[in-house]
């Protein structure tokens, strides 16, 4: 069993797999009958790492729904779940908060291309004055998977990354750390948490309005 973390915090649950198995052992560790019919095995393998996940978590994989938006939700649970994945690792993210997300993503360069499309100027400033050459692409990433949790957190569609979804407060860029996250259409704030490993960056948002 490939279980990389447990964490519990006040505000969620999360759990993060390593995929190390194969899809018939990842299958029967879900316990259900068959695997999903998805052309692509790295996505079968994600989505039954994820209810294998969940299963550790108290949560049965048959609980797992999805709205027409793709956004998950569980049956006949009050909590909010939230789910991600990346290369080798899916995160998964219970929380009483109505507003939750979690989302992990794969150290790579490749972040630089599209910082345009998610960060806004008064985040370039911030992350100028806490990194250095070396680390920019740890912020980067790091701003990034915060709007995406951000993202996953709130009802909305249609959200323009740079000018909607805004990250302050980031005084550090060390192994783990908390940061802001506001949705600037309805000015609700989020807390940030953050996890920086060798192989991934992940985050996790929570709205500290509402619950």
């Amino acid at each position: 069993m490939a279980v990389h973390l447990i964490e519990q915090t006040d505000h969620y649950q999360l759990g993060i797999w390593k995929i190390e198995e194969d899809e018939a052992q990842l299958l029967e560790l879900t316990g259900i009958s068959e695997s999903p019919k998805l052309a692509n095995a790295i996505r079968r393998q994600e989505y039954l790492a994820v209810r294998a996940m969940a299963r550790v978590m108290g949560i049965e994989p048959t609980d797992i729904a999805y709205l027409p938006s793709g956004k998950p939700y569980l049956i006949n649970h009050q909590s909010t779940i939230s789910i991600s994945h990346t290369k080798n690792f899916v995160a998964v993210l219970l929380s009483a908060h109505a507003l939750a997300g979690v989302d992990v993503e794969h150290r790579s360069e490749r972040i630089r291309k599209i910082r345009h499309k998610f960060m806004h100027p008064d985040e370039e400033h911030q992350l100028k004055q806490l990194s250095d050459p070396n680390s920019e692409t740890v912020g980067l990433l790091l701003h990034w998977c915060a709007k995406e949790s951000l993202f996953k957190a709130i009802p909305e569609e249609g959200v323009d990354f740079v000018q909607e979804l805004r990250i302050s407060h980031l005084t550090s860029l060390g192994w783990s750390g908390m940061c802001n996250g506001r949705f600037m259409r309805t000015n609700e704030t989020f807390q940030i948490d953050y996890l920086i490993q060798d192989e991934f960056v992940l985050t996790c948002s929570f709205s500290t309005e509402s619950k």
